[in-house]
C-alpha cells in the first residue's frame, strides 16, 4: 500500500511540477477563478461548485495504489490542448461570455495536468478530472425552456384531471386564483443536484459503460418529470384548500421533500444493477519502466507550459486597450426620426436592464399612436453590464403584475436592408404591450444574440470601437390583434436602424 508522503521516485519531479504549475494558475487566473466562486457564494443554485473539487481529489486518492504504478511522462497533445482553451478563454473574455470563459478556465485546469502526466496518467483519471467541469455554474440558459415546459406539463395536467383552466404564457389562471411559473419554478436547482449525484453515482457503482449511461440520462430526465410532477401537486393542494395551502413557504418545503424522495427511488432502483467493483487501470510492467525525466526535461515542460498559461492574460489586456468603446448613444441614431417626441404614455412599463453605460429613451407619434424607443449602450461591458446576457429579460424582477404572452423572431423589411427582431407581448390586467427587440452591432442589425457575440469578437479583436446598442421600441396593442401595432413598429425601427 502506498503510505502517504511516501511517492516512486518517477512522480517525485513531475508532481512538483505540477504543484507549481497548479499555483502559478490559479495566481495569474485569479479573477476568473474569483467569478466563479462568487457564483457558488450568491446562489444556492450552484452551492455544490464548493464540494466538486474535494469530490474529484477524493476520487483520486481513493485510487492511489493504482495511480501510483503508472509512468508520468510530459505529453505535447496535452500541450495543444492547453493552448486551444486558453484561445477560447481569450475570445470568451473579450466578449464577455462568462460560461464560456469558465469553462474554458476548467478545460485549461485540466489540459495543465493532462500535460504534465502524460496520456496514460491523465487518461485513467478521466472521470475525476472531467468532473472539475462541474464546478462551472452552468445552466441558466436552460430555465426558460424548463418554465415552459413546466407550464405546459402543468396545465396539461389540470386539464386532464378535468379542472378549467385558462393561460396566457407563463401566467394560468384557475376558478380558485391565479399561478404563474417563475424561475425558481423551472426545476433547474433539481435538475443540477440531480446530475451531480447521478454522476458520481454511476462511476462508483457501475463499471459498465452502457449502465452509466442509462443512469446519468435518467438522471437528467427524472427531475425534469418530477419537478412538472411537483408543480402540478402544489397546484392541486392551493386549489383544492381554496388557496390556504402550498402559497408561502410551505410551497418550497414540498418541493425538496418530493425531490429527495424521488432521487432515493432512482438510486434505490439504481442499485439493482450495480457492479462489483473492477480496476481498470492499466498497470506498467516492471520492464515497461522507464528512468525518471531528467531535471532539465521537467524544467523544459514546465516552461514551456508556463508560457502557454501566462500569455493570454496579457494578449487580453493589450485588446482591451486598443478597443475601449465610448459609453454614448450615436447621434445618428437618436436623432434619426424626425417626428417631434410626445408625452410618456401611463403604460407602467419600461425597458430596465441592469450595467446600462448610457441610455436614451423617447416617444413619438406614429399613425396617431404612441411608440416608445429605448437605445442602451453597455460600453466595454467591464462594469459588469453586458449588451447580451439570459438576465436581460423585459419583464424584470422589479416589475410584477406583467407576465409574457407571446414570442417569436420577425424580420424588418426596408428598401435595402432587412434584419430579424425578437418580438414579444406582454401584459398585465389593463394593457397589452408589442415590443421589439434587436441588437445593433457596428451598424450591423440582428437579434440572434449568437450572431451578435460573433459580430462582437471579430469587431474587439481587430481594434474596433463602434458602439454596440441594444434596441427596444414598443407600443400598446388590443389583445389577440398585433397587425396594426406591428406596422407601426416596423417604420419606427427602419427609420431609426436603417
Amino acid at each position: 500500500m502506498l503510505k502517504f508522503g511516501v511517492l516512486p521516485v518517477y512522480w517525485q519531479r513531475p508532481l512538483w511540477v505540477l504543484l507549481s504549475l497548479t499555483l502559478i494558475f490559479g495566481v495569474v487566473f485569479w479573477q476568473s477563478w474569483q467569478s466563479i466562486v462568487s457564483i457558488w457564494s450568491r446562489s444556492d443554485t450552484f452551492a455544490h461548485g464548493y464540494l466538486v473539487l474535494p469530490a474529484s481529489l477524493w476520487l483520486i486518492w481513493s485510487r492511489k495504489e493504482q495511480y501510483a504504478k503508472l509512468q508520468p511522462k510530459p505529453s505535447y497533445l496535452g500541450i495543444l490542448s492547453l493552448l486551444f482553451c486558453g484561445f477560447v478563454w481569450l475570445a470568451a473574455e473579450m466578449t464577455k461570455v462568462l460560461v464560456v470563459e469558465q469553462f474554458a478556465l476548467v478545460g485549461m485546469l485540466v489540459c495543465l495536468i493532462w500535460s504534465v502526466l502524460g496520456n496514460k496518467v491523465a487518461g485513467s483519471m478521466l472521470f475525476p478530472l472531467f468532473f472539475l467541469f462541474l464546478m462551472v455554474p452552468f445552466g441558466e440558459d436552460f430555465v426558460p425552456f424548463l418554465m415552459e415546459y413546466t407550464a405546459s406539463f402543468v396545465v396539461f395536467m389540470l386539464r386532464l384531471t378535468g379542472i378549467s383552466v385558462y393561460r396566457e404564457g407563463l401566467h394560468f389562471t384557475l376558478t380558485s386564483g391565479s399561478w404563474s411559473v417563475i424561475e425558481a419554478c423551472s426545476g433547474i436547482r433539481y435538475l443540477i443536484a440531480s446530475i451531480t449525484l447521478g454522476l458520481l453515482y454511476a462511476y462508483l457503482h457501475y463499471s459498465s459503460y452502457v449502465k452509466r449511461s442509462v443512469f446519468i440520462l435518467a438522471s437528467i430526465l427524472v427531475p425534469i418529470l418530477a419537478n412538472g410532477l411537483r408543480a402540478y401537486m402544489i397546484v392541486m393542494i392551493g386549489h383544492l384548500s381554496d388557496m390556504k395551502l402550498a402559497t408561502g413557504v410551505d410551497h418550497i418545503i414540498y418541493g425538496w421533500v418530493f425531490f429527495g424522495l424521488v432521487m432515493l427511488l432512482l438510486f434505490y432502483i439504481g442499485s439493482f444493477a450495480q457492479d462489483p467493483p473492477v480496476i481498470a487501470i492499466p498497470q506498467s510492467k516492471p520492464e515497461e519502466v522507464v528512468p525518471a525525466t531528467r531535471d532539465t526535461g521537467w524544467l523544459v515542460i514546465g516552461v514551456i507550459t508556463s508560457v502557454c498559461v501566462l500569455m493570454w492574460p496579457m494578449v487580453a489586456a493589450e485588446l482591451h486597450s486598443r478597443q475601449a468603446i465610448e459609453a454614448t448613444i450615436p447621434g445618428a441614431l437618436s436623432q434619426s426620426l424626425q417626428t417631434e417626441a410626445v408625452a410618456a404614455p401611463v403604460w407602467q412599463w419600461e425597458p430596465k436592464f441592469n450595467g446600462a453605460m448610457a441610455i436614451e429613451k423617447r416617444f413619438v407619434d406614429e399613425g396617431g399612436q404612441t411608440v416608445g424607443i429605448y437605445f442602451a449602450n453597455f460600453g466595454d461591458e467591464s462594469k459588469g453590464g453586458e449588451l447580451i446576457n439570459s438576465q436581460n429579460t423585459l419583464i424584470s424582477h422589479g416589475q410584477t403584475g406583467w407576465w409574457g404572452v407571446e414570442d417569436s423572431l420577425l424580420s424588418i423589411e426596408g428598401a435595402s436592408v432587412s434584419w430579424r427582431v425578437q418580438e414579444k407581448v406582454i401584459a398585465n390586467q389593463q394593457v397589452y404591450l408589442l415590443i421589439m427587440r434587436w441588437y445593433r452591432v457596428g451598424g450591423v442589425n440582428t437579434a440572434n444574440r449568437y450572431y451578435a457575440k460573433w459580430l462582437q469578437l471579430l469587431k474587439r479583436l481587430s481594434g474596433d470601437a463602434s458602439p454596440e446598442i441594444m434596441v427596444v421600441v414598443y407600443t400598446q396593442t388590443p389583445q389577440g390583434d398585433y397587425r396594426q401595432a406591428r406596422e407601426r413598429l416596423q417604420k419606427v425601427a427602419l427609420a431609426c436602424c436603417n
